[in-house]
């Protein structure tokens, strides 16, 4: 159980959640952020002491994904700070390593991470491997077509058929929220879920595991996670990047105003759905990479990318099974998966435009 909820992931497009391989530093303020060091936030750190607060989980997150570990192959369970495995002090010289190549050799540009040697396994071959297939990132298509700029669709054209295929605009810009119930699965587990969304940018999951609540919430500048058994923690600039991203999918019409430009990028192939590719750009972010299918028009594949100080963490989301309510056409089922895990949701009841309790997205009491 406990190895299951450490995979459940924060919100249902794009957010994740795995929990912090370090520990508060006595005295602190729990809540990471932007403007302060690793070293005044988390105890006995020896690499990453200048890494703002706010990257230090996604950079734990990008080691499991590289390694396909978890927390505990570094760190002793519950009790982060101690130095008593011997991985957490090669994690360090590794770190250490990959610095200096990317510092010395490539202008310190990151263009040597973690992933560059292990590819997913704590030890690194030293022999090739014949692979079964061709490797590829989840951001990279099994494309029938070449890009054929002459007849590359517009964005424009494509965000308009998808705008048209969720219901049209007068219908998009009518919605102003959801609540959504059905099952959230991961390790063949499968757990009741509810869902609340806002066109301002609010959200909140719970998802009642055996006797407790996973719950995750997020009110628009600030959001929190519980994971039974842990002490809340903060969102980082990442997970709430993912939640504001959600509500811009969900809703549908603020794509433009989410991402400045928005660039074609090739035509693909999922599964047996044909499907053009925009890459969304922000300025100072990694880009987002949309699969819409030809036909239908609307979305069946997001790919995120979040940043940290040691690399990018990928997050691929498919989306299936829409179904119109109200005037709406609304995904009823998506699957999640990174790295080191996945898990789906498929729902079962959506209420649209409801009226939902503003403490939903607050702070639970007493925290």
């Amino acid at each position: 159980m406990e190895k299951m909820v450490t995979k459940l992931r924060t919100a249902r497009f794009l957010g994740f959640a795995l929990t912090l391989g370090v520990a508060w530093a006595h005295g602190q303020t729990p809540g990471p952020s932007p403007e302060k060091k690793s070293g005044d936030v988390f105890k006995n750190l020896k690499v990453l002491n200048d890494t703002p607060s706010d990257l230090l989980l996604p950079s734990m997150q990008f080691i499991t994904s590289s390694l396909g570990v978890h927390c505990e192959y570094c760190h002793v369970e519950n009790a982060f700070a101690k130095d008593d495995k011997k991985p957490k002090q090669t994690a360090r010289e590794m770190m250490r390593m990959v610095e200096e190549i990317n510092r010395t050799k490539f202008q310190g540009k990151q263009e040597v991470t973690c992933y560059s040697c292990h590819r997913g396994s704590p030890k690194p071959l030293t022999v090739p491997v014949i692979a079964d297939a061709t490797p590829r990132l989840a951001s990279s298509s099994v494309s029938d077509n070449p890009r054929d700029v002459a007849n590359q669709p517009s964005s424009h054209d494509v965000l308009s058929k998808y705008i048209t295929a969720r219901g049209g605009a007068s219908a998009l810009g009518s919605l102003t929220n959801l609540e959504e119930r059905g099952t959230f699965e991961s390790d063949s587990r499968r757990f009741p879920v509810e869902l609340y969304l806002t066109k301002s940018g609010q959200s909140a999951t719970t998802i009642h595991l055996n006797g407790t609540d996973r719950i995750s919430a997020f009110e628009g500048t600030t959001g929190w996670i519980v994971i039974p058994g842990r002490p809340i923690r903060v969102m980082s600039s990442a997970e709430m990047d993912a939640a504001r991203l959600d509500a811009a999918f969900q809703f549908g019409l603020d794509l433009n105003t989410i991402f400045p430009e928005i660039r074609f990028k090739e035509f693909s192939k999922l599964s047996t759905a044909k499907s053009v590719v925009l890459s969304g750009q922000r300025p100072g972010l990694p880009p987002v990479e949309m699969y819409f299918d030809i036909t239908s028009g609307l979305v069946l594949r997001s790919v995120y990318y979040s940043t940290s100080t040691l690399g990018l963490n990928p997050i691929q989301t498919d989306y299936s099974d829409y179904r119109r309510v109200g005037a709406v056409k609304v995904p009823f089922h998506w699957t999640s998966s990174t790295p080191t895990g996945r898990f789906s949701v498929q729902i079962t009841t959506v209420r649209v435009n409801v009226s939902i309790p503003k403490e939903v997205f607050s702070k639970p009491r007493g925290e």
